[in-house]
């Protein structure tokens, strides 16, 4: 399949979903989307990234050999939605013990910051909050967090907030 012909025809979810089923579990096909999404020109990585999300919901495996590589590379796209797409695969995922530590920051740094997009803030809680089952000690920095954004925020992320707090009272 031609994937870039495929993303440049049509953006819709159902071709999305066509698209997804044709990679299918095969870690060559997906890996062409990967490089459409560091290699090509926007709005080709945009779209591209969109397919994580899908992917990492049918077949979560195909997306651990590149946790790492988001981890380190996340911060320097300008695309919200990639970042969002990203973070979401991510959330499907036991991290790599290397990046846990960069994913931490990161993640601390998307929910603090002033120009991220909610959707950026809502997924990089996810990921903090499946990170806070091997790292209790980092709880009271999250509630922290979610409390200073809470006033700054929109009802999408008080919705996640407050499911994450819920998670942080008792299981931790």
């Amino acid at each position: 399949m031609n994937y870039i012909a495929e993303l440049t025809a049509d953006r819709s979810r159902s071709n999305m979903d066509r698209i997804a089923n044709a990679i299918g579990d095969d870690p060559a096909e997906f890996k062409k989307i990967i490089d459409i999404i560091y290699q090509e020109q926007q709005p080709l990585p945009h779209r591209a990234s969109w397919l994580l999300t899908i992917i990492s919901k049918k077949h979560p495996q195909l997306i651990k050999p590149y946790a790492s590589k988001f981890i380190d590379t996340i911060e320097r796209f300008n695309n919200d939605g990639i970042k969002r797409h990203m973070l979401r695969a991510l959330t499907t995922q036991e991290l790599p013990e290397k990046s846990k530590g960069k994913a931490i920051t990161i993640c601390f740094d998307f929910i603090l910051s002033p120009t991220e997009t909610v959707a950026v803030k809502v997924f990089a809680l996810e990921v903090l909050s499946n990170l806070i089952k091997q790292y209790p000690e980092l709880k009271n920095e999250l509630k922290a967090a979610i409390e200073d954004q809470l006033p700054k925020t929109t009802a999408a992320f008080h919705s996640r907030a407050k499911k994450v707090l819920k998670k942080l009272s008792t299981k931790y």
